[in-house]
């Protein structure tokens, strides 16, 4: 069998510190399971309870399983034990890997998100459509094409026999063929999806398994439900009672909105430094600097510093490619290979990380200002120019010789392709020969990056799964792909304050919330059709953005699940978004009243 690496998708695992003490489990958009034949819990003192006596809880995500974990371990520090057993949490995904791993029949190898996509993008390739000739186009078709697939074996399992889409046609068709390929290619190679795990395993669970407590869940997907009752007893946890103090608030333009919060965020932490607060916003990665910027501007001297502790962290992390020592580790093997631009060049040689004493940086830097100081300065160095110009002060020979000898290791490989698993290994070699990442110990966060960065090179070397070879460019450009795809988030500081998404929030609570961008354009979140798949069969399936009634019985869930986590709750809009008017949401009104002019101390 070929050879399989890990693939590691998931957050780091950890526990936040004193971070939400108390825990509220929302029963999402269905009702309790009356085939479950037990009532639905009435407070949250039974899922600990349930945990204590051994209970398995399964969460819709990896974070809520965190924050119900950290909870359990809070409960027994408070109760003065010293050791206790682990709960038994496992989110969704972890759940179904876990049942597979113990009940599979047979040694198909699991691919992970990378391998699988691509092999679709093979699959779409073959078929000569023009967005294939391209690779960034050819790239995000085949994400489409697994997409696609994975809401099929959620949603409408049935079309993912033949049969069923005789009648596809155009782009659906297409699809169609390309969704026939991968099957036969899993069948002739003994590969499986993920997103096959819960339709395989249905068949090979008893109802005789120790029973469920679900939580987290906003939205139960028809393969879930189907596999809970093949497994037998199940029940989603109760919610808490919902919030007494509900506010919707108007203000003038975006920027007095995230200004009114964060001096809410500051002036809580002010007055009761204990206080979590949970500050809801979507599209939180494409706002991330002009929130912190307005928590750093408007939230007091907490929002920078307050012993070593910032006053907010965000939940969702950032592409990997965007932290310091990720980006560097890449640049460098570029630098190794070919030209890098003079700008990139000043950023590596100021990081320190291809440097092993504290003197080679400084060195390093005098000598880039006596190049430009002789006019030498150019757009783009290669190492070999940038080693040989004809300069009185020189870089020093050792720096010299590790960089030389690590473009020797990787000439002697350069000139031929490889397996994606050869240049995996030979990635480390070349960056621990240079010196990276640098001679500093690693601080906490920059060691989290380190591990993060040698998760993305192992998922790229997963690539010579079934075979395939490919030069030191193209191994480059898919690593990059894997760094730009893969969220970093470093271990939480234990904030008072805590920025996510509607979706990240689930299984998260707190002493006060506030909700941002509650227009009736933004929420309930909106979406369009997939390209790929008919329109009947996505509103017969009910997958999401189908119809607009389901988007609004999704926010609504999510909303109910909001009001639940905090005895205060504030929803908040701008009457002027992008210079256009903008209205309160009318799920929001329904819920918190007619909207309310921003408080004069906000």
């Amino acid at each position: 069998m070929p050879r399989q690496f890990k693939a590691w998708n998931d957050l780091p695992r950890v526990m936040y510190r004193d971070f939400l003490r108390r825990l509220a489990y929302n029963a999402g958009m269905d009702p309790f399971q009356a085939g479950a034949g037990r009532p639905k819990s009435e407070s949250r003192g039974e899922m600990d309870g349930w945990l204590r006596d051994g209970g398995l809880v399964v969460t819709a995500s990896d974070r809520a399983a965190r924050a119900i974990t950290a909870e359990f371990h809070g409960a027994r520090q408070a109760e003065g034990l010293a050791a206790w057993p682990a709960p038994n949490v496992l989110d969704w995904k972890s759940f179904v890997r876990a049942g597979w791993e113990k009940r599979a029949l047979d040694s198909r190898l699991l691919l992970n998100s990378t391998q699988e996509q691509a092999l679709w993008d093979n699959i779409a390739g073959d078929g000569r459509q023009l967005a294939t000739l391209l690779d960034g186009p050819s790239h995000r078709l085949a994400g489409m094409a697994m997409e696609a697939h994975s809401l099929l074996c959620a949603y409408a399992p049935r079309f993912l026999e033949m049969a069923a889409r005789v009648s596809w046609v155009q782009d659906a068709g297409a699809f169609s063929g390309w969704l026939a390929a991968f099957d036969e290619l899993c069948r002739a190679d003994s590969l499986l999806s993920p997103s096959r795990l819960p339709l395989e395993l249905i068949p090979l669970l008893k109802r005789d398994q120790p029973p469920l407590l679900l939580a987290g869940f906003d939205r139960i997907l028809p393969v879930q439900r189907r596999f809970f009752d093949a497994w037998g007893q199940w029940r989603e946890a109760a919610s808490a009672q919902p919030a007494r103090q509900i506010r919707l608030n108007e203000a003038t333009d975006t920027q007095a909105e995230l200004a009114a919060c964060a001096i809410w965020c500051g002036r809580r932490i002010t007055a009761n430094p204990h206080s979590r607060l949970l500050v809801v916003t979507q599209d939180a990665g494409k706002r991330r600097g002009e929130i912190e910027r307005a928590f750093l501007k408007h939230a007091g001297h907490r929002a920078s510093d307050s012993g070593g502790s910032r006053l907010f962290e965000f939940s969702l992390g950032v592409p990997l490619s965007r932290v310091g020592l990720a980006a560097g580790a890449h640049l460098v093997l570029r630098w190794l290979s070919g030209p890098i631009a003079e700008q990139e060049l000043d950023w590596l040689l100021s990081t320190g990380q291809i440097a092993i004493s504290p003197q080679e940086p400084s060195a390093l830097q005098g000598y880039m200002r006596a190049l430009r100081r002789r006019g030498l300065e150019r757009t783009h160095w290669t190492l070999a120019d940038f080693i040989n110009q004809s300069c009185r002060q020189r870089p020093p020979a050792s720096w010299v010789g590790r960089m030389l000898e690590a473009q020797r290791r990787l000439r002697d490989f350069y000139q031929r392709t490889q397996s994606p698993i050869n240049w995996a290994e030979l990635v480390p070699q070349l960056l621990e020969t240079v010196g990276w990442p640098g001679y500093r110990p690693l601080a906490s966060f920059e060691y989290q990056a380190f591990n993060r960065w040698q998760q993305a090179l192992e998922t790229a070397g997963s690539l010579g799964f079934d075979g395939r070879r490919m030069d030191w460019q193209e191994f480059l450009s898919v690593l990059r792909r894997i760094l730009d795809e893969t969220l970093f988030a470093p271990e939480s500081t234990g904030a008072p304050v805590q920025i996510a998404g509607p979706a990240e929030s689930a299984g998260l609570t707190a002493d006060a919330v506030w909700f941002l961008d509650a227009n009736e354009d933004a929420w309930p979140a909106g979406g369009v059709l997939h390209p790929l798949l008919p329109p009947v069969v996505q509103r017969e399936a009910g997958m999401p953005h189908a119809t607009p009634q389901l988007d609004w019985e999704l926010g609504r869930a999510i909303t109910s699940r909001l009001l639940a986590a905090a005895p205060e709750v504030h929803f908040s809009y701008a009457s002027q978004h992008e210079e256009v008017e903008a209205r309160p949401s009318p799920l929001i009104v329904q819920l918190a009243g007619s909207p309310q002019p921003l408080p004069p101390e906000l």
